[in-house]
C-alpha cells in the first residue's frame, strides 16, 4: 500500500477533536420538576469534565469517517511489487558542451569545469549515449556520439573522461550561441531520423561571461524536445580589466598613443598601471615574458563597469616596445595588448644630378637633409653614375632614382628597365639640357620654350611668382595633405619652371598646376612602376619648395610610393585570418625575357635575381614555430594566439598584431534570462536517484489513476456517516428519555 501525497496525513490530527467532544459533559443527565421556579434566577449548568467516555460506537463511527476522509485525500495505491533499478530508467543522450575561451583561464575555473563534467559521466547509465563538444569561437567534436549500427563502446564514458583531461582552454573568444543551435539542431535530427527512445539533453558548462555572443539564438526556433542544462563556474576573485590601444591620430603616429582601459561590472578593485613592455620569447623555445620598459607607465582610476581613456607616453628611444601591459586586476589572461612597432625600414635612393652632395644651391643637398631625419626609414642615398651600371655586385637594389641631369641613350635604357620591374623614377630638370631628357620618357609631352621660364628677376621676385593652384590630393604624393589643416600649398613661391603642353590624346596624368594651368607635375605608369616629372626644381633658384615645411612630408609620402608606407598595421582579434602579401620584386614584376634578362644583366647589375617568383611564405608565430605557406596562399588562418607574427616572404618581412578579443574580457556574469527570452528550454539537473525517484512517482501517479482507490474510501465514508447520524439520533432520545 502507497500513498500519493503524503502530505495530507497531517489531516489526521482532526481525530482529536471527537474525542475531546466526548470527554466534555455540557448538561447535567438528570432533570427535577418544581413546583414553581417564578422568584429563582436561571443559571446556566457549569460544565464538567467527564471522567470516563461514553458511547464508545459513536466516536468509533466519527473517528473512521474522519481517518477515511483523509486517506482518500491522500490517494492512495496498491503498490506493485516489481522495484525500480538504473537499469528501468530511460536512457538519454547527453551532449556536454564545455568552454574552452579564453576566459576560462581566470584562477580555478577551468578546474571546476572539470569535475562538473566529470561528475556528469559519473551520473550516466549503461543504455546512455554520451558526446563531448569544445567550443570558443567555434565549435569543436571532441567524443561524437554512437553511429547507427556501430559496435557500442564498452567504456565510452572513461574515453570522454580522458579526452576531458586532456583539453585546455585557447584564445577564442566565446560564441555560446552557434555552438547551442549547432548542437541542438544536431540532436534534434538524430532522433528523427533514428526514432530513438533516448531522451536528448544538452548539458552546458561555462563561465556564461557577459561578453558571451548568442546572436545566433535569435534566428533559431528551438527544438521542444532538447532541453539545455547550465552549469555556471567562477571564480573566487573577480576583479579583471583590460587595456586596448586605440588608433593614432592622424599625423602623430609618434606620439603619446591612446589607450582605453575598460574594468568589468563585477570587478572589486579600480586602481590599475599600465605600462610598455617588450615581449620576449626564448630561443629554447620555453616561456614568453615581458621586459618592462622603465619610467613608461601611467596610474589610472576606473570605477566598476567603466572606462576611461588616457594617454602612454611611447618616446622615439622606446619604438621596439610592443606591447602594453595592465596591472592590478586578479587575472592576466587578457593583460597584454600587442602592437606592431614602427620599424626603420631600409631603402636606397639613387641620385644622378651635377650638383655636389654639400652644394647649398642643389637639389641634392636638400633630398639628403629631408630623408636624413626620418624616424621610421633609414635611407641610404648613392650617386649614380651614368657610365657603370645601376647597382655594383654587393649593393641594394633602389627603390627609387632621382635624375636632374641629361639622360644618355644608355642611361634611358636601364630606366626604362628599372621602371618596368617596379621602380619609381623622379625627373627634376635643373637646365634646359636636362628638360628636354623629359620627353624621353614621356612621349606626348613636349616644351613650348626650349629655355627655363623666369617669372621675375631680381628684386621683382618678391612681387612675380607662380603658386601651385590646382592639386589633385587623391593622388599618393598629396594624400596625407587632404584635410582643411594641411591642403595649403599658397605660401610656396615658383620663380622658375619649364612650361610645357600635353599632346592629344595625351596618356600622362598632370597631378599638379600651377594657377596660370601649365603642368608642375606629370605622371605616367611605365610597365610595373611609374615615371614623375617636375617642371620646377626645389632648389632656391627655382622655388621655396625645398625651404618649407611641406618639403619633408612630400619626400617621405615619395618614399611610401616607392618603398611602402610605414604605417602600424592594425591588429586582428584572435581567429581572423589575416592576408598575406608577397613584395614587390616577387609578386608585381613578371619575369623578363631572355633577351631582356641579358641586358639588364649589364646594365641593371644585381636587380634582376630579385624579380624572381616567390617560393611561398614563412609565417613565424609568437611562440617560435613557423609555419610554412605555398605561394598561391592569400591568407594567414593559424591565428590562434595572441602576440606579434612575421610573415616573411623572400628578403621581405611583414609583421602583423594579433589580439584577444575584446569581448572576451567583459567576464561579469551573463543574464540566463536572456537565453529563455531567445527560446531556449532551460531544463534542471537530476542525478541519478533523483531521476529514479522521478520515474517511480510517474509510476506510482499512473497505478492510483488507474486503481482510484479514493471512492471507495470516500463511498465508505459516507456510509459511515449515514450509520453515524442515526446511531446518535438514537442515543439523543435514549438521554431525553
Amino acid at each position: 500500500m502507497g500513498i500519493l501525497v503524503p502530505l495530507y496525513l497531517a489531516g489526521l490530527t482532526a481525530l482529536s477533536l471527537p474525542l475531546i467532544l466526548h470527554l466534555v459533559r455540557r448538561t447535567p443527565r438528570g432533570r427535577q420538576e418544581f413546583s414553581s421556579l417564578m422568584f429563582l434566577s436561571p443559571t446556566p449548568p457549569r460544565l464538567t469534565r467527564r471522567s470516563r467516555l461514553d458511547q464508545i460506537l459513536l466516536l468509533l463511527l466519527r473517528l473512521a469517517a474522519l481517518a477515511l476522509v483523509t486517506l482518500a485525500f491522500c490517494r492512495p495505491f496498491l503498490r506493485e511489487a516489481a522495484s525500480l533499478s538504473f537499469a528501468d530508467l530511460t536512457g538519454k543522450r547527453l551532449a556536454i558542451l564545455i568552454d574552452t575561451s579564453a576566459s576560462m583561464k581566470r584562477g580555478d575555473v577551468w578546474q571546476q569545469a572539470i569535475k562538473a563534467a566529470e561528475k556528469q559521466l559519473d551520473d550516466l547509465n549503461p543504455q546512455d549515449d554520451v558526446a563531448l563538444f569544445a567550443f570558443s569561437d567555434r565549435l569543436r567534436t571532441i567524443i561524437d556520439f554512437q553511429k547507427e549500427g556501430a559496435s557500442p563502446i564498452s567504456d565510452k564514458p572513461q574515453v570522454v573522461r580522458n579526452r576531458l583531461k586532456a583539453l585546455q582552454p585557447d584564445w577564442g573568444s566565446t560564441d555560446l550561441g552557434t555552438a547551442l543551435v549547432a548542437v541542438a539542431g544536431e540532436l534534434d535530427t538524430a532522433s528523427d531520423v533514428r526514432q530513438s527512445p533516448l531522451e536528448p539533453q544538452i548539458v552546458v558548462i561555462s563561465d556564461f561571461q557577459s561578453g558571451s555572443r548568442i546572436e545566433a539564438l535569435q534566428s533559431f526556433e528551438w527544438p521542444e524536445r532538447v532541453p539545455v542544462v547550465t552549469l555556471r563556474v567562477s571564480p573566487t576573485n573577480t576583479t579583471n580589466a583590460h587595456a586596448q590601444v586605440l588608433p593614432a591620430e592622424e599625423g602623430n603616429e609618434l606620439a603619446d598613443v591612446r589607450v582605453r582601459v575598460v574594468n568589468a561590472a563585477d570587478s572589486r578593485g579600480d586602481q590599475f598601471t599600465v605600462e610598455w613592455s617588450e615581449f620576449v620569447v626564448s630561443p629554447s623555445g620555453g616561456k614568453a615574458t615581458n621586459r618592462l620598459k622603465e619610467g613608461l607607465r601611467t596610474d589610472v582610476y576606473v570605477p566598476p563597469g567603466q572606462t576611461r581613456i588616457i594617454r602612454l607616453p611611447r618616446g622615439t628611444d622606446n619604438l621596439q616596445a610592443d606591447c602594453i601591459v595592465l596591472r592590478g586586476d586578479d587575472h592576466d589572461f587578457d593583460n597584454t595588448f600587442f602592437v606592431v612597432p614602427p620599424r626603420k625600414l631600409e631603402a636606397t635612393l639613387l641620385y644622378a644630378g651635377r650638383d655636389a652632395a654639400e652644394d647649398p644651391e642643389g637639389l641634392q643637398l636638400y633630398l639628403r637633409l629631408a630623408v636624413a631625419n626620418d624616424p621610421l626609414r633609414q635611407v641610404e642615398v648613392r650617386p649614380l653614375d651614368a657610365t657603370k651600371s645601376l647597382t655594383a655586385p654587393g649593393d641594394s637594389i633602389p627603390e627609387i632614382i632621382v635624375v636632374s641631369q641629361a639622360v644618355s641613350e644608355e642611361l634611358r635604357t636601364a630606366l626604362t628597365k628599372f621602371v618596368e620591374q617596379g621602380g619609381v623614377l623622379l625627373l627634376v630638370p635643373d637646365g634646359d639640357e636636362a628638360a628636354t631628357s623629359v620627353s624621353l620618357f614621356f612621349d606626348d609631352v613636349e616644351f613650348t620654350r626650349a629655355a627655363a621660364e623666369t617669372v621675375g628677376a631680381g628684386e621683382s621676385r618678391r612681387e612675380k611668382y607662380l603658386l601651385l593652384g590646382e592639386i589633385d590630393f587623391t593622388h599618393p604624393l598629396f594624400a596625407p595633405f587632404a584635410g582643411p589643416r594641411y591642403s595649403d600649398f599658397t605660401k610656396i613661391h615658383f620663380w622658375k619652371y619649364r612650361p610645357v603642353t600635353l599632346k592629344s590624346p595625351a596618356t600622362t596624368r598632370v597631378v599638379a598646376r600651377f594657377d596660370n594651368g601649365d603642368p608642375a607635375l606629370l605622371e605616367r605608369s611605365v610597365g610595373k612602376g611609374r615615371v614623375l616629372a617636375l617642371t620646377s626644381g626645389w632648389q632656391p633658384e627655382d622655388s621655396q619648395l625645398a625651404l618649407s615645411s611641406k618639403f619633408v612630408p612630400l619626400v617621405g609620402a615619395l618614399l611610401d610610393l616607392a618603398c611602402g608606407g610605414t604605417e602600424v598595421a592594425e591588429s586582428v582579434a584572435v581567429g581572423q585570418p589575416v592576408p598575406l602579401f608577397s613584395s614587390r620584386r616577387a609578386e608585381d614584376v613578371s619575369p623578363p625575357s631572355e633577351s631582356s634578362q641579358k641586358s639588364n644583366e649589364n646594365v641593371l647589375g644585381g636587380l634582376t635575381p630579385s624579380a624572381r617568383q616567390s617560393s611561398g611564405h614563412i609565417v613565424q608565430t609568437p611562440d617560435g614555430r613557423e609555419v610554412r605557406l605555398a605561394a598561391d596562399v592569400s591568407s594567414f588562418t593559424e591565428t590562434d594566439r595572441p602576440g606579434i607574427y612575421r610573415a616573411k616572404v623572400d628578403s621581405t618581412e611583414t609583421r602583423f598584431a594579433v589580439n584577444l578579443s575584446a569581448s572576451e574580457s567583459l567576464t561579469a556574469p551573463l543574464d540566463l534570462e536572456q537565453l529563455e527570452q531567445r527560446g531556449v528550454r532551460i531544463g534542471t539537473e537530476q542525478t541519478r536517484t533523483q531521476r529514479i525517484d522521478r520515474v517511480r512517482q510517474q509510476r506510482d501517479t499512473e497505478l492510483e489513476s488507474r486503481q482510484k482507490v479514493w471512492r471507495w474510501l470516500i463511498v465508505v465514508a459516507l456510509g459511515l456517516l449515514v450509520m453515524e447520524t442515526w446511531w446518535a439520533g438514537r442515543a439523543e432520545r435514549k438521554i431525553t428519555a
